[in-house]
């Protein structure tokens, strides 16, 4: 089975965050001063949506991790996970929407694994917003 690399696109818009994830340009190069860290996103965001293109048929399990959060969770905490099955290109999707106490400030990440193995890993920041 040939693999493919994953490569994100993000967009805010109407108060969620959707990130689009899909194969990368074939001649897409590491840049070599840039290293993202992530994205920042705000406590007041209603729900945080990535979609991931992928082939028809394609299994994968995207889990929601409290990387940091202070107190309010143990590090590395899993918050949800959920497994899909792409039906056309823009099938996979994973959601996760704000806690009703509000979201904790912190560190976070989403693991997409495909079976077993890891394929991609999206670390955001909620940040408070005054």
């Amino acid at each position: 089975m040939k693999t493919q690399k994953l490569s994100v696109f993000a967009v805010l818009a109407l108060g969620v965050v959707i990130a689009v994830l899909g194969p990368a340009p074939s001649q897409a190069k590491a840049p070599a001063v840039i290293d993202p860290m992530g994205m920042v996103l705000p406590n007041t965001l209603p729900k945080v949506i990535f979609y991931f293109r992928a082939p028809a048929g394609t299994t994968l399990t995207g889990s929601f991790i409290a990387e940091d959060v202070g107190s309010a969770a143990p590090k590395n905490f899993v918050i949800d996970s959920a497994t899909v099955t792409a039906a056309d290109k823009m099938a996979a999707t994973f959601t996760l929407g704000k806690p009703t106490s509000g979201w904790p400030i912190g560190q976070y990440r989403l693991e997409v694994k495909r079976g077993k193995k890891l394929v991609h890993v999206e670390r955001f920041m909620i940040m408070e917003v005054k």
